[in-house]
């Protein structure tokens, strides 16, 4: 007969585990509760020097202790669990709770919650895996075993990618620039229109944007909303279109994607400003015919609906984008001068820093000559890329030794 071991009795196991584990998690939620917000400002090369002094406390913590019990709770596989459930309860929390700085006072922001990379239970739970880590990876290298490559090195990259990932978080810059066609722009703004000088230029020489055609959609009158009542709600408007809109019938006599009002009627026209226009039909359900031009309209251009009856009108809705891009030119301290063309999701590297397509001018629309651009800096990204080729190279050699044992 089995007798089960007291509490708080070395050697600590599973149940110690978790009440640690999630007692640094209370503790840290006190602490975000108690004590005010504050930016970090741990960046290079204070971060670097904090980083190698850790390593290097924990090498000689190792050696030093490592015979001892505290050492062996501390590198041990309960504690190891206990802590990387409790991080994934902190990163389900950051997956389901939208991570936006924000000024007000409730109970999410209070705990930290919108930011939980910068939030005190998040950076203790990291900091002990931290040491666990360190000192289970120290164990199994020291001495090394070839039979235990897979395990030093998975662990290795692990402790990479979170070390990497907590220090480098000060070093991440992530702004915005707005360039102007023909112009060269030096000046980045955060989130707070804060101002920085950039260590590159860029020269917006054309914004380019396609656009898909606009929808017919019904709204009703006294509200403005869009009319849903039946699906679909909207229609892609092409010329000699036929469709049934709600209870209406509608046909599109004809289509410009761009024109101008002249008199009664709508003229294809390439103006700066004109608009798109459609000259349509409709049979309401009691078999009453309308007939008139609707347009979205433009900066410039004022917007025309056709009203149905005291309820619903018809309108055409704005063109959504399709593609947009920016062709630039970088400019380099050094004298260099760099052709690219930004899309989204495409990002550019220029000295570090990459350079995505985010945004343009949408009140402009297809006119604008304004381009949004994200410039984001993250110099330990390469160690933490490191980190998780180590993770994977670790888990695949662990993975086919493993077939290998159960085959022989």
């Amino acid at each position: 007969m089995s007798i089960k071991k007291p509490i708080w009795q070395h050697p600590f196991g599973y149940a110690e585990s978790f009440i640690i584990s999630f007692g640094i998690l209370s503790v840290g939620f006190i602490l975000e509760f108690i004590l005010p917000k504050t930016q970090s400002n741990l960046v290079f090369p204070l971060n670097l020097i904090l980083g190698v002094s850790f390593f290097t406390l924990l090498v000689l913590s190792h050696f030093l202790f490592r015979k001892t019990k505290i050492h062996k709770f501390l590198s041990s596989i309960p504690l190891t669990i206990a802590l990387v459930s409790s991080l994934s309860i902190l990163v389900i929390l950051m997956g389901i709770l939208p991570q936006i700085p924000s000024k007000e006072a409730g109970l999410i922001q209070q705990l930290g919650l919108n930011q939980m990379t910068s939030s005190y239970p998040f950076l203790m739970i990291n900091f002990l895996l931290l040491l666990v880590l360190g000192f289970v990876s120290l164990r199994k290298t020291f001495p090394f075993k070839f039979k235990n490559w897979g395990f030093v090195c998975s662990h290795w990259g692990l402790w990479i990618v979170i070390f990497a990932g907590g220090l480098g978080s000060g070093d991440l810059r992530r702004l915005k620039m707005d360039v102007y066609e023909n112009k060269i722009e030096l000046q980045s703004y955060d989130e707070n229109k804060k101002l920085y000088e950039m260590p590159l230029a860029i020269k917006l020489k054309d914004f380019l944007i396609d656009e898909f055609n606009p929808k017919l959609a019904i709204v009703e009158n006294e509200k403005g909303s869009l009319y849903e009542a039946q699906k679909p709600s909207m229609i892609m408007i092409e010329k000699g279109l036929h469709c049934d809109l709600q209870s209406w019938k509608i046909q599109v006599e004809e289509f410009y994607v761009t024109s101008g009002r002249a008199g009664e009627r709508y003229y294809q026209l390439a103006d700066f400003g004109a608009a798109p226009a459609a000259k349509v039909k409709v049979v309401s359900p009691q078999n009453d015919t309308l007939q008139g031009w609707i347009s979205c309209g433009s900066f410039n251009r004022p917007h025309e609906s056709l009203k149905l009856n005291d309820q619903f009108s018809l309108v055409m809705t704005v063109p959504e984008p399709k593609r947009f891009s920016s062709e630039v030119t970088f400019y380099t301290p050094d004298g260099k001068k760099q052709d690219a063309v930004l899309e989204v999701n495409k990002p550019v590297t220029v000295n570090g820093w990459k350079i995505y397509q985010l945004s343009y001018d949408d009140k402009m629309g297809r006119y604008s000559d304004k381009s949004i651009l994200e410039v984001v800096r993250d110099p330990w990204q390469p160690y933490v890329y490191l980190g998780i080729f180590m993770m994977m190279i670790g888990a695949i050699y662990m993975f086919w030794k493993g077939r290998e044992s159960i085959s022989e």
